[in-house]
């Protein structure tokens, strides 16, 4: 079998899978996501250091939000790797790169969400 393809319905394989186990999921109900609590910290960490920004107007809402994030590196890296470690607890372990590539990306695109969100919330204080 050529590697290329064999590689490319590993993947498939792997999207379909995941795609299985959120529609179950959805079946049930809302499945418990693990992670949140790792999430909420996250959140309540970059909340508490942005809003003292929300009075000093020499920052902008966008470096407040930044700031708050890098004092919250290390509580956001422990959601990450929570994240990641649940992506990879839901996939076959051939698929440990890919998982570890997905929780990433999760986390990022959360990261997102919440940088864009403090630059709101300074915004709104002020």
């Amino acid at each position: 079998m050529n590697k290329s393809y064999s590689k490319r319905a590993g993947g498939a394989g792997l999207l379909a899978m995941l795609a299985a186990v959120l529609l179950a999921g959805c079946a049930g109900g809302p499945p418990e996501d693990p992670t949140e609590p790792a999430y909420q910290r996250y959140w309540q960490c970059a909340y508490s250091a942005a809003m003292p920004y929300a009075a000093d107007d020499s920052v902008s809402p966008r470096s407040a939000a930044a700031r708050a994030q890098s004092a919250c590196a290390s509580v956001y890296r422990a959601y990450r790797d929570a994240r990641i470690r649940y992506v990879r607890s839901v996939v076959p372990s051939r698929d440990r790169d890919m998982a570890t590539t997905l929780g990433n990306q999760a986390a990022r695109e959360r990261r997102k969400m919440v940088t864009q969100r403090l630059t709101e919330l300074v915004t709104e204080a002020r």
